[in-house]
């Protein structure tokens, strides 16, 4: 928890292995955080919100078509998940961010990180982090 209180705009960060894997992933947890598959690919979902060029193209395609099993019109996504991998350094671009990642109450606790990898901003809850 000390390395949330350090977590500050423009510093460098990764995934806290303990806190985010099990033993055989290299950290402490008893169960994966989410599922036994991204445990050992060593990845962690972030979020970022849909642009609106993705959810245009998402109205344009067949899957915005008809109705969903409850017959209810379909809704677009809000959000995008984005794999976050245990061995790289990401960017903190803002250290404590509070975003609306679906339909309902916006989320706080996050932190806005950058990937150096592929370019995208995304959100992330701050106490998986830890930093350089």
């Amino acid at each position: 928890m000390n390395d949330v209180k350090k977590l500050k705009k423009g510093c460098l960060v990764r995934l806290n292995r303990t806190i985010c894997f099990t033993e055989e992933g290299g950290g402490k947890r008893e169960y994966p955080l989410t599922n036994y598959f991204n445990d050992e690919r060593g990845t962690v979902e972030a979020h970022r919100p849909c642009t609106s060029d993705e959810q245009r193209a998402w109205y344009n395609s067949d899957e915005s078509k008809g109705m969903n099993s409850a017959g209810e019109s379909k809704l677009p996504p809000q959000c995008t998940i984005v794999s976050l991998y245990k061995d790289r350094v990401y960017e903190v671009l803002r250290a404590r961010a509070r975003v609306r990642l679906g339909w309902g109450n916006p989320v706080g606790g996050m932190a806005m990180l950058l990937c150096t990898h592929s370019g995208e901003e995304v959100y992330i809850k701050r106490e998986l982090l830890e930093v350089l």
